[in-house]
């Protein structure tokens, strides 16, 4: 979108309509037109990077039946959650710049609701549903769980914006795969092994306080 490649390019100064009507081609009367003011033009730039997660929310996976369904999926989501921040972050660390701008796009946020509670929430139903069917374990707490997957794919798009580089991040994958161990439920014990008698091997026989055990010399 235009209005991002400008704040990229040319940082908060050059976001005028009149930079995004040049971009696009088109007369300066047609933004206002389309989107009113530059509040209009940020929540452009939201709605497109939210693209992947309005998707999720629309036809949100059924809930998984195996553990390797409900990896793809958060897999599905997390895919979303990244590539949004690859866009909308950038709005949101560019208005720290600007009072006015900064003031606008929490407005644009508020008004619409925006903010990683819509992603907590739409993942939070996805993992209870996953929990409902027997996949997740009956202890685990869907919603903080939706907030670890979330930070920890925030961290990796904020990390190299704002200290510039990548130093200390964890793989994806392993974060997934760890955050997998705890959602999959412990298997269950084998039942233990039986002697002549029918008896378990994997418990001690009780003995008498006063019983003795003799040994030959």
């Amino acid at each position: 979108m235009a209005t991002l490649g400008v704040m990229t390019e040319r940082g908060i100064a050059g976001l005028t309509t009149r930079e995004i009507a040049s971009r696009v081609g088109i007369s300066e009367g047609s933004i206002f037109y389309h989107f009113g003011d530059r509040k209009g033009l940020i929540k452009a730039v939201f709605d497109e990077a939210l693209r992947p997660l309005w998707q999720f929310r629309a036809v949100p996976p059924g809930p998984p039946s195996t553990v390797d369904e409900l990896r793809d999926g958060l897999r599905h989501f997390v895919d979303g959650v990244a590539e949004f921040l690859e866009s909308g972050l950038d709005v949101m660390l560019a208005a720290q710049a600007d009072v006015t701008l900064r003031n606008e796009t929490f407005a644009v946020m508020l008004e619409n609701d925006y903010g990683p509670q819509r992603g907590i929430d739409a993942l939070t139903g996805y993992i209870s549903s996953a929990q409902e069917s027997g996949v997740v374990a009956g202890s685990i707490d869907p919603q903080a769980v939706a907030q670890i997957l979330i930070a920890a794919t925030f961290l990796p798009a904020a990390q190299p914006r704002i200290v510039g580089h990548t130093r200390g991040l964890v793989d994806p994958e392993r974060i997934l795969d760890s955050v997998m161990g705890l959602l999959a439920p412990p298997p269950s014990p084998a039942d233990p092994p039986v002697d002549d008698q029918g008896r378990s091997m994997s418990t001690p026989v009780a003995r008498s306080p006063h019983s003795t055990v003799t040994t030959s010399t």
